[in-house]
């Protein structure tokens, strides 16, 4: 019986330790993921702030590339604006499944910690649940809201700018700004199902 208990005590720890290995590479990835939809903002940002100066560096960087002296416009800069923003499409949408993902899996690393802990009198196997929550609830909590509710809101303000200078500024053709306008709430309704899931969650 107790060869039993040690091997199912084993098999559990083994899989508590790939499993907190995956978590820890998927919060990797929701990191990562968040800087680069910074990044991309920063730029669609200087985009629409000089959109004339964006597509002389474009086109001057490509003409660099391909060796063309010529003054002409290789690419349109609208055309480098829906690109921006099917990547942001993109990325956004990977970096709500992944923020959920890690809560998801934050949950099941806590249930395994409360099996393990109760091998070793709750004082082993506490790392990610109880000792955290206990030491570090403030930061946990500012961690939490940055995540769940300053970003998605910062995100949703920009979408909102984006569609005004789209259609009151923006010089794009009207076929550019019917494609941008649907890329723009395709991200809207990413966004919606993502504050969903985290409602319903909390």
């Amino acid at each position: 019986m107790s060869n039993d208990k040690d091997t199912q005590l084993e098999v559990l720890s083994r899989h508590y330790s790939e499993t907190f290995q995956l978590l820890k590479t998927d919060v990797a990835k929701r990191d990562r993921l968040f800087l680069y939809i910074l990044i991309v903002i920063f730029i669609l940002l200087l985009y629409m702030s000089a959109p004339t100066a964006m597509s002389e560096l474009l086109n001057n960087f490509v003409r660099i590339q391909l060796g063309d002296k010529s003054e002409t416009n290789l690419i349109d800069v609208s055309f480098m604006g829906a690109i921006l923003l099917l990547g942001l499409l993109s990325l956004s949408h990977t970096y709500f499944q992944t923020v959920l993902h890690v809560e998801r899996q934050y949950n099941y690393v806590y249930q395994l910690e409360k099996q393990l802990s109760q091998h070793f009198g709750e004082l082993a196997f506490i790392r990610e649940g109880t000792f955290y929550k206990s030491h570090r609830r403030k930061f946990s909590e500012w961690t939490k809201a940055i995540f769940w509710v300053l970003f998605p809101l910062l995100f949703l303000l920009f979408i909102i700018i984006w569609l005004i200078f789209l259609w009151g500024r923006s010089q794009a053709p009207f076929a550019y700004q019917i494609v941008d306008t649907l890329i723009s709430l395709s991200i809207l309704i990413s966004l919606g199902f993502y504050l969903l899931a985290l409602i319903k969650k909390k």
